[in-house]
């Protein structure tokens, strides 16, 4: 279920001396007459333990203290990490949380600062507590039998959210047939995959198995940005630790993708009221709707009774309100466009699937639940390995100098 996490590693359990070994990419801004104005970090790119990928990090420094007073010692990493790539060499299907996914990513880190020369009794120090969530992505997985279907809800997905939010929802046809629908602190992603050039397909796994299943999977990736997670408490990782359970993910589900699609509480409707409807108005709202279901339609804005009130943008939120409620219309919104609306083949398919499991054939090869042991397993063993080496190399560097 989670896919990219950005993730906040403090350093603070470990001695600034000891940090002062973590490899930081410190680049000098200097001014015309060559005199140092500044110091930033820039990024760099690290290799998997366990595949051939990359993941994404920054070691950004803080002024030292004490004996370090006036170096710039390193304080945290930023990390941005698609987790299922930098495990198993692919994110084509997936399942598991947000807090295996910190895990993973605390371990690669640690494996880093293991290669670095960071010896293992600071680095057993960091825990999960030591992390931080800068973001997320959450994808929500909805398998299909054909790929018609699947297409189908990109495409009832694509002309909603095109009603709702106009020039702001973006889509395209090339690759993934992707939309993307805004929201105030998050992201919505919708596609089904068709573009797998950045896998890095692991020897032995079912690729062409994988590929075939992708066709019939429409994913839905909710980008979370850290306002949306410090709103909810959701910044620390241990936040997430029991997060099913906690139903943190089916809150951001209905939170977001149906929300912002318009499917809590009453669908809005794509036909025209029955005349019953008119009899739960007022003969103002009533009056106000029929215009605004004409032809050629009159702007709610522009009836009578909104022109000629004391404050009209007032009044006409007033008339809104009542409208919205009873006949499950957003005057806000052209009829015109309205009744492009397709709430109708959402409303009950586009429900929150819980977490995703892979089948037994791609499981093994796969960022899920049933694999995370294993996973973990080889995550720790090259942890105990990199330790090893690096003794080894100080073993070696302390036997010449003596």
């Amino acid at each position: 279920m989670t896919d990219s996490i950005k993730t906040v590693l403090s350093l603070a359990k470990i001695p600034e001396f000891v940090r002062m070994d973590v490899p930081a990419n410190i680049c000098n801004v200097n001014n015309a007459w060559g005199v140092r104005k500044q110091q930033y970090t820039k990024p760099s790119r690290q290799p998997s333990a366990l595949v051939d990928t990359d993941t994404k990090w920054v070691v950004r420094c803080a002024a030292g203290t004490a004996d370090m007073e006036g170096y710039l010692v390193p304080a945290s990493i930023d990390a941005n990490l698609n987790i299922p790539n930098a495990v198993t060499g692919q994110n084509v299907v997936h399942g598991t949380s947000v807090f295996a996914a910190g895990v993973a990513a605390l371990h690669l880190q640690k494996i880093w600062l293991a290669e670095a020369g960071i010896p293992r009794e600071w680095l057993d120090l960091l825990g999960t507590d030591d992390v931080k969530l800068n973001g997320t992505t959450i994808t929500y997985t909805f398998p299909f039998t054909d790929r018609e279907w699947a297409e189908n809800m990109v495409d009832a997905i694509m002309a909603t959210g095109k009603v709702l939010y106009g020039k702001d929802c973006l889509s395209w046809h090339s690759g993934n047939d992707t939309v993307i629908i805004p929201g105030r602190d998050f992201t919505i992603v919708v596609y089904v995959k068709s573009d797998l050039s950045h896998c890095a397909w692991v020897d032995g796994a079912p690729v062409a198995s994988i590929t075939a299943a992708a066709e019939h999977i429409v994913r839905i990736e909710v980008k979370l940005g850290a306002p949306f997670l410090k709103k909810r408490g959701w910044t620390s990782l241990e936040s997430w630790r029991d997060a099913y359970a906690r139903g943190h993910y089916e809150k951001v589900f209905n939170e977001t993708v149906r929300k912002a699609l318009r499917l809590t509480g009453e669908r809005l409707r794509h036909k025209a009221p029955r005349p019953e409807v008119f009899e739960m108005l007022t003969p103002t709202e009533a009056e106000v709707l029929r215009g605004y279901l004409a032809e050629p339609p009159i702007d709610p804005r522009e009836s009578k009774t909104v022109t000629e009130s004391a404050s009209p943008t007032k009044r006409y939120y007033e008339l809104r309100k009542p409208i919205l409620k009873h006949a499950r219309i957003d005057i806000g919104i052209p009829w015109t466009e309205h009744v492009k609306l397709r709430c109708f083949e959402l409303e009950d398919t586009l429900v929150y699937p819980g977490d995703f499991h892979p089948t037994d054939e791609h499981a093994a090869w796969s960022f899920c639940e049933s694999n995370w042991g294993a996973l973990l397993e080889r995550l720790i063993g090259a942890y105990g390995d990199a330790v090893t080496v690096a003794e080894a190399k100080i073993g070696v560097m302390h036997g010449v100098a003596a």
